[in-house]
């Protein structure tokens, strides 16, 4: 059964002290909201530091279900009130389950152990936005990218909004934080062909080769695609405007070259 828990619980503060961001967290530990993000978790198999549930906020039977599953492993869980519960998640009309979960570690030879023929891997370059980030991790699972690789990071992985934003894919897509010339030079022992993405391109997103295996470089909206990555490229696109700006979101940029690398590596899945 799980312990009860008020607000002053040392355990409910944990997980309030995580959702700030503010400390440094060296566990990588990550707070989480709702039944989609526990399951989530649960079913990756990521290690649980603390389950908390308040029963009176709990939903229909998956919710009860799934704080059954989750006790019966014998985690640390807590029982809250309704009141400690909305204090400590953000979303409108939570659900009743949230935890604090172990962030996995990737590595670039878990993702050399999966490469074939045909590979993609999106690289994020000093990308500043949590949400961009979340949001391209996510587009990044949906085009079955083999991993997401961040160079010069000024985002944590651990960031709930990151959590959010990718749907709970950061918990599962591997993603790994590296030097740009370890990125380059790994991708190249590899052989991946570089792709960067840049308004100043004089070749469209659409007429670019991304057979065989690519990886697709994303910048800053702020300072774009650092040096080190354009003097690598093996290819430089952009994406056509029409209108006034010059220039999308760099998540909803992500998403258009993402599929165009899909389309060409996967044409049966487009059919």
């Amino acid at each position: 059964m799980p312990v009860p828990a008020g607000a002053q619980h040392p355990r409910v503060k944990q997980f309030t002290s995580l959702k700030r961001n503010l400390k440094g967290n060296p566990d990588r530990l990550v707070p989480l909201e709702g039944l989609w993000e526990v399951q989530r978790a649960v079913d990756a198999g990521l290690e649980l530091r603390a389950f908390y549930v308040c029963f009176e906020l709990l939903k229909g039977d998956a919710g009860r279900s799934m704080a059954e599953r989750v006790m019966a492993t014998g985690v640390h869980s807590y029982e809250v009130s309704a009141r400690v519960f909305e204090r400590l998640v953000d979303r409108e009309n939570p659900d009743g389950l949230a935890a604090i979960a172990a962030l996995p570690a990737f590595d670039w030879p878990a993702v050399a152990a999966g490469l074939g023929a045909t590979n993609r891997i999106v690289v994020l370059d000093g990308l500043e936005i949590v949400g961009n980030v979340g949001t391209v991790i996510r587009c990044a699972d949906a085009v079955g990218a083999d991993a997401v690789v961040l160079t010069n990071r000024r985002v944590r992985l651990t960031h709930p909004k990151l959590v959010h934003s990718s749907m709970g894919m950061s918990l599962t897509v591997p993603v790994i934080e590296a030097d740009v010339y370890e990125a380059v030079g790994w991708l190249r022992d590899h052989g991946f062909r570089i792709v960067c993405a840049d308004t100043d391109a004089e070749v469209s997103y659409r007429h670019a080769d991304y057979t065989g295996r690519v990886a697709v470089v994303l910048g800053s909206e702020k300072y774009g695609i650092s040096a080190p990555w354009h003097e690598n490229e093996d290819v430089r696109v952009r994406i056509p405007m029409a209108g006034r700006v010059d220039s999308l979101n760099v998540a909803n940029a992500a998403v258009l070259v993402l599929y165009e690398v899909f389309a060409q590596q996967s044409p049966d899945a487009f059919l």
